[in-house]
């Protein structure tokens, strides 16, 4: 391929002799021009490279790399050092690097040792479009290098959404807008029944793949999936097709390895269909060349931050129509193409125009941190791009002081000094710097116990798989919780000859425990410049301690049954995939707490009073004050509540609740013509499911009933007859594997009773197992879970692969059922 036949490298011209006469200019042209791979091509035979570096950002690690290899490839200098990637804990430049490729977290270390950038001649900000919050801080601190460096140049890369807002804040520079040929794409929407939710819509991405391959269609697939889970289970059912013989499947996402994410971009085999089923990330960063029909269902993952009660959400949901637009611009760059829309025409015409900004739903502490340690002091009135309001920077704010990083004049303190030594969120930075000043002799295990919190999980559960992935895991757990199970697993990790064999029997993944042993080693390099020693081996509370100093607002008392609170929210659940899942110490500490559609610690351990005392006196003195009752109840008093548009009666109760009843096959037309998201005064009123003469869900949350119903069907769902006094034991697995499928099933309660109850697995102590019945379905769920993780440590060598596979679907369902 001829590089300078790329529309932006044919445009070198304009876009040079507008970059002389301005500081910055907007790059605006479709994915796939060659804005990423050609400006700094452009730049570096214009001269620029001669002034100083050239350096360009990226929002991912991946596209830093890619971009990289891209660039030297299409130069070949002398020296490869020449052009070279710098990222977080990975530095490849030397001092003949002249054109440095980083991510845009890189850039922003590098502000504050240099905040005039004197070592570059140009930035170039490479898919601003995205709008990231580091994004977002990066231009506002070019905004001040441009004042004290006249010579000094920026250009924004942008794909073709929304460039005129980085005109307008850049003091309305020029915008090169470079076109590029494009072919008509057909789009076709092709909802799947509402009814059938998530398998609805893996069945039709599979329904039209088959259509694809029966039409014999030139050109590849992509299909753009919300997640990582969501796009392993598309490819495990495309394998199950007939037609997988013809397919060449390969997933897209962030935590793929180097290799795996560049093999997307080779040619398919001969006679074979290449189909990429990716994540938002081939949206508008990666270019694809080959694809002619995109699958898109319309959905990706956003994380929301609520800077009152410091909680994340990380909420699937629709994407704007400027990514569906981007998205359908994927099949028509080489030849005509189709785009089908797993969503409606309505429901597309009913979407923002544009997402919105990260900065408006993200934690912004590390951004006042770093603020604060370039000297900035009034970060109400820094200028950004999008200004992010008052109330994030207060949360910000907030947590910096709890973490006593903040005076009282917002500068630092000698505490925010040391952690903006690290490049990590301020939480994890004050875990550490706990460890310096009052823990010394447990630093090496929280160096391993924050490198863990600051990577992706490493634990996987391969569908089909659970029963002996969840019972490699249980090897290393620790009754101290999941911070004393990850220096087990880790020292397990580091002393095993083959890590990589290691690792494919304990379930882990490989590429993140490499990158936690990286960031281990490369946090300690960083003490070491302190001048502390790497002590280990101290006592576990100590190390508690430590880590619960720097996560000082994810400290939690238990407040009711299997429930928590802190002293920003309640009603706190312990994950499942937590150690101390089931357990009810009355003290813990989390990783993070996240809202689904329950609130859930993860990663969590146990605190003993003493140990909350010795983190901070106060905190333990707010949580034991910390109000147990409920809110003053109203009365209601209306006769029905209307649910998108439909009226549902209430059934009048004694006392101040209410239910709203549900007929089920009102509740399924709700659910078939897809119900958005509930206003709270609606999703949190209490309801109660009628089937004929029967009662299910009673007194659940409205919100959860429409999230849940998925689940069951008392249509075929009733079960009369079910080992109700029967006792099992994992040694007879076949006996019980045969009547495990009626976990969560439906039942009467009592012989006379309307109300449907949830058939439960139950254990105790002695090993051994039946079956009950519980009104309510969470309890059902979790009970049953948890008696599952039991059951997992007990199963014989010799389990016959049936009972497993049976325990496998159980297992997988129930999570599927309490993770939702």
């Amino acid at each position: 391929m001829d590089y300078r036949q790329l529309p932006v490298y044919d445009q070198r011209s304009r876009i040079l002799d507008a970059l002389q006469d301005n500081q910055v200019i907007v790059v605006e042209s479709p994915t796939g021009s060659g804005k990423t791979t050609q400006l700094p091509v452009i730049l570096q035979e214009a001269g620029y490279t001669k002034q100083g570096m050239v350096g360009v950002t990226q929002p991912r690690r991946i596209a830093a790399v890619s971009v990289c290899d891209f660039i030297r490839r299409q130069l070949q200098p002398e020296n490869p050092d020449f052009v070279a990637y710098k990222m977080r804990f990975e530095d490849h430049t030397t001092p003949d690097t002249h054109l440095k490729i980083m991510t845009d977290g890189t850039l922003l270390q590098e502000i504050k040792n240099d905040t005039r950038l004197q070592q570059y001649s140009v930035i170039v900000v490479d898919e601003a479009h995205e709008r990231s919050l580091t994004i977002d801080f990066i231009l506002g601190l070019l905004k001040r290098v441009l004042e004290e460096r006249p010579e000094f140049r920026v250009i924004i890369s942008s794909a073709t959404i929304n460039a005129e807002v980085f005109s307008e804040y850049f003091n309305k520079c020029p915008v090169i807008r470079i076109d590029t040929k494009t072919y008509p794409v057909q789009v076709i929407y092709h909802p799947p029944p509402t009814e059938q939710g998530y398998d609805g819509i893996i069945m039709r991405i599979a329904d039209v793949v088959g259509r694809v391959v029966e039409q014999k269609a030139d050109g590849d697939i992509l299909i753009f999936a919300s997640g990582e889970k969501f796009i392993k289970d598309t490819i495990r059912q495309l394998e199950s097709m007939p037609y997988r013989r013809k397919l060449q499947i390969m997933p897209l996402y962030g935590r793929l390895s180097k290799e795996e994410q560049e093999s997307v971009f080779d040619p398919p085999a001969k006679n074979k269909i290449k189909v990429v089923v990716a994540t938002n990330i081939a949206e508008t960063s990666v270019t694809i060349d080959g694809i002619t029909t995109v699958i898109d269902t319309g959905l990706a993952k956003t994380n929301y931050y609520n800077p009152r009660t410091y909680t994340s959400s990380l909420v699937e949901g629709p994407v704007s129509r400027a990514s569906a637009n981007q998205r359908k611009g994927r099949a028509g760059r080489t030849r005509p193409g189709a785009c089908y829309r797993l969503y409606s025409r309505d429901d597309f015409e009913a979407r923002p125009l544009f997402a919105k900004e990260e900065i408006y739903r993200t934690d912004l502490s590390e951004v006042v941190l770093r603020m604060a340690e370039i000297g900035i002091r009034d970060f109400e009135d820094f200028d950004f791009i999008s200004p992010p309001g008052r109330q994030g920077i207060i949360g910000a704010i907030d947590t910096l002081r709890d973490l006593q990083a903040l005076e009282s004049d917002n500068s630092l303190s000698e505490i925010g000094r040391t952690m903006a030594r690290f490049p990590l969120l301020p939480r994890h930075s004050r875990i550490i710097i706990a460890a310096i000043y009052d823990y010394p002799q447990v630093m090496e295990e929280v160096l391993i116990g924050t490198s863990f919190l600051t990577c992706p999980t490493p634990f996987l559960l391969p569908p089909g798989e659970e029963v002996a992935a969840r019972k490699a895991h249980h090897a290393f757990r620790d009754k101290r919780g999941d911070f004393v199970s990850f220096i087990r697993l880790f020292r397990s990790y580091r002393s095993a000859r083959e890590r990589t064999r290691f690792c494919e029997r304990s379930f882990l993944d490989p590429e993140i425990m490499a990158e936690i042993r990286n960031v281990k080693d490369q946090l300690g390099e960083i003490v070491s410049e302190l001048g502390v020693p790497l002590l280990g081996g101290g006592s576990p509370d100590d190390y508690l301690c430590a880590m619960a100093s720097g996560l000082i607002q994810f400290v939690c008392v238990r407040d009711g049954r299997n429930q928590y609170r802190n002293l920003t929210t309640d009603r706190i659940q312990i994950h499942p995939g937590s150690v101390l899942f089931r357990t009810t110490p009355r003290f813990i500490v989390a990783g993070e707490i996240v809202r689904t559609t329950r609130m859930w610690a993860r990663s969590v351990s146990p605190l003993e009073q003493e140990l909350v005392k010795r983190v901070n006196p106060e905190l333990l003195r707010q949580l034991q004050a910390a109000e147990k009752g409920r809110a003053p109840r109203t009365m209601q008093t209306e006769n029905e509540v209307l649910i998108h548009g439909r009226a549902f009666p209430v059934r009048r109760l004694k006392g101040a609740k209410n239910l709203v009843e549900l007929p089920w096959n009102d509740l399924k037309t709700l659910l078939r013509k897809g119900a958005g998201k509930l206003p709270p005064e609606i999703a949190n009123r209490k309801a109660v499911v009628l089937y004929q003469d029967q009662e299910i869900f009673s007194r659940e949350k409205i919100g959860v009933i429409l999230a849940h119903a998925r689940f069951i069907d008392p249509e075929s769902d009733i079960v009369s007859s079910w080992p109700g006094r029967k006792q099992f034991s994992s040694a007879g697995l076949d006996a019980l594997a045969s009547q495990i499928h009626l976990v969560m099933k439906l039942t009467r309660t009592k012989k006379s009773a309307r109300s449907l109850g949830f058939i439960t697995l139950n254990t105790n102590s002695n090993g051994q197992y039946w079956f009950t019945v519980q009104r309510h379905y969470f309890s059902a769920v979790g009970e049953s879970l948890a008696a599952l993780e039991v059951l997992l440590d007990e199963l014989p060598e010799n389990s016959s692969p049936g009972s497993i596979s049976t325990i496998n679907e159980t297992y997988r369902r129930l999570l599927s059922m309490y993770e939702t």
